[in-house]
């Protein structure tokens, strides 16, 4: 006998508890079906031997939201500031405040002296971008207010940010051009452009890659780890009446009778459905020929779009206890750390040279990919996190753990795994890991190791069940699946299946921890409307 929920939300990370708890506290009951043990997806945390790791993202960007969510519903968690620090070679910056800029602009002059007039273009365009941030989150968002109790809010600022938001939409979204296309036009030193872009995914649209500076002053590091943020959301769901299930996994679903099963057989009706894990998973259980002809067209269509698409770049982590104090580490940089070892830049290594290895990969010798994966190691930004220099309890006295990890391609690992040589590969990449950072920022790293463990694109695709491992849902170098960005969010919610809705990093892009509470608070708002 089938269980019957008005409302099942399935997929327990950021999006799905975000949006279950919303309509929790409207008096509606659901039911959060969960894959995994734990909730929390790409925002978990966990600890070894005393020490605290970020297993996904490494702080929270605020960008008008967090805060706002956490307060609606009622969430008391402290938010420490992340201070972010930026360097190359051995110039190192902080980015914690809005003079910043003009620090990093000296940065690079001082790297590239020739290129003085470049770097004055590209920062000229940063501080365009400051002030679009500004508008769209420099207070506190809209979707986290509420009609009756903040009148005041929608009777004044709300108009006021409504036409600015607009606006600002409008401009950004004219600048959807890819990263590197839009630099390659700007400036003519190919290092810079480098050093500036090997921080984001290939082809990221200009408008993000350019307003990241901006960004940087709004992190910040939840008490006890970013895993914080999804277990007081699931301490709250429960609290209030709603369940959360974890080891379940949606193996079948039957969209027109709105029915699913999960791994344990147990099998549930529903009146509304928010899809909140990957879609591909979504899609491929979905038969399109259940549906009335007059629908099946745009479902085939949409079907056909999302399961030939792939996800973004993923990421390669080395995680690392040392038994060197925090102070080492705080002479360096602060607890957040964008470092790039070499002002030389990637060149075509992550671009042109990868696709040749993997093009010909069968002919490829060992000792030649290895001698491209040093190179690769040696010049790339590393994104570097020191949960200790955030939060004095992240680990044992007088010790350290750190969190290094680069953006590395799924498709590479996957065909290492399937030759049979993924744990040689593992030791060797953190390895090189490990002595490009003492050689460079850590000079007593590698003497004071006490113990390391690292993970792949493989690890992410397996754990949080992310399709190619991504990251930031959907890759960049190909049209998007879904047809919403900013200006038109809400239809990114909308799939062609009745009472079937979606939300979280799938939906839109650029996706991150702001666009996945959005589009659940959007999902949530919609279901609530059409159930009341």
């Amino acid at each position: 006998m089938a269980e019957h929920h008005r409302i099942i939300i399935v997929g327990a990370g950021i999006t799905g508890l975000t949006a279950a708890t919303s309509l929790a506290m409207r008096d509606h009951e659901v039911l959060l079906l969960e894959k995994n043990t734990t909730c929390g997806g790409l925002v978990n945390s966990f600890t070894r031997d005393g020490f605290l790791f970020d297993g996904g993202i490494r702080a929270v960007e605020n960008a008008g939201m967090i805060k706002p969510m956490l307060e609606e519903l009622q969430i008391d968690l402290p938010l420490l500031p992340s201070k972010v620090s930026l360097g190359v070679e051995d110039k190192i910056i902080s980015a914690d405040t809005p003079e910043s800029l003009r620090d990093y602009e000296l940065l690079l002059k001082e790297l590239y002296p020739e290129s003085t007039k470049d770097v004055e273009r590209v920062i000229k365009v940063i501080r365009k971008f400051d002030i679009y941030m500004q508008v769209l989150f420099g207070s506190d968002s809209p979707f986290f207010k509420d009609a009756k109790r903040d009148i005041r809010y929608y009777l004044s600022t709300f108009i006021l940010w409504i036409i600015r938001f607009l606006a600002t939409g409008a401009a950004i979204m004219r600048m959807r051009m890819p990263m590197e296309q839009f630099l390659n036009g700007l400036l003519e030193n190919k290092a810079l452009i480098d050093i500036i872009s090997q921080h984001f995914f290939k082809k990221t649209p200009a408008f993000f890659a350019m307003s990241y500076f901006s960004l940087y002053p709004d992190y910040y590091y939840p008490q006890g780890g970013v895993g914080s943020i999804p277990n007081a959301l699931r301490a709250r769901l429960t609290e209030i009446g709603s369940e959360v299930r974890t080891g379940a996994e949606v193996v079948q679903l039957d969209a027109h009778r709105r029915s699913l099963t999960d791994s344990s057989g147990n099998q549930y009706t529903y009146d509304k459905l928010i899809w909140c894990a990957d879609l591909k998973h979504l899609y491929r259980m979905i038969a399109a020929e259940e549906f009335p002809e007059s629908e099946r067209a745009g479902i085939l269509k949409e079907q056909e779009r999302i399961l030939s698409s792939r996800g973004a770049e993923s990421v390669f982590t080395l995680f690392l206890a040392v038994d060197l104090p925090p102070s080492y580490f705080s002479k360096i940089s602060e607890g957040h750390f964008f470092y790039t070892p070499s002002r030389t830049g990637l060149g075509e290594l992550h671009r042109a040279d990868l696709a040749a290895i993997l093009d010909g990969w069968q002919q490829l010798s060992r000792d030649a990919f290895y001698s491209w994966l040093e190179s690769f190691c040696r010049l790339n930004t590393y994104e570097i996190s020191l949960p200790v220099l955030n939060d004095s309890s992240a680990a044992p006295e007088g010790q350290s753990g750190l969190i290094a990890s680069f953006l590395f391609d799924y498709e590479l690992t996957r065909r290492i795994d399937e030759e049979g040589w993924y744990d040689e590969f593992e030791k060797r990449i953190s390895e090189m890991m490990i002595d490009t950072l003492t050689a460079s920022v850590y000079g007593a790293l590698k003497e004071h190791i006490l113990f390391s463990f690292a993970a792949s694109p493989l690890s992410i695709e397996r754990n949080v069940y992310s399709s190619e491992g991504a990251i930031v849902g959907w890759s960049f170098e190909q049209e998007v699946p879904i047809d919403a960005g900013m200006l038109n969010m809400k239809k990114a919610i909308l799939t062609p299946m009745p009472d079937l809705y979606r939300a979280g990093q799938w939906t839109v892009s650029p996706a991150g921890l702001p666009t996945c509470i959005m589009t659940a608070r959007m999902a949530a708002d919609l279901v609530h409307t059409e159930l009341s």
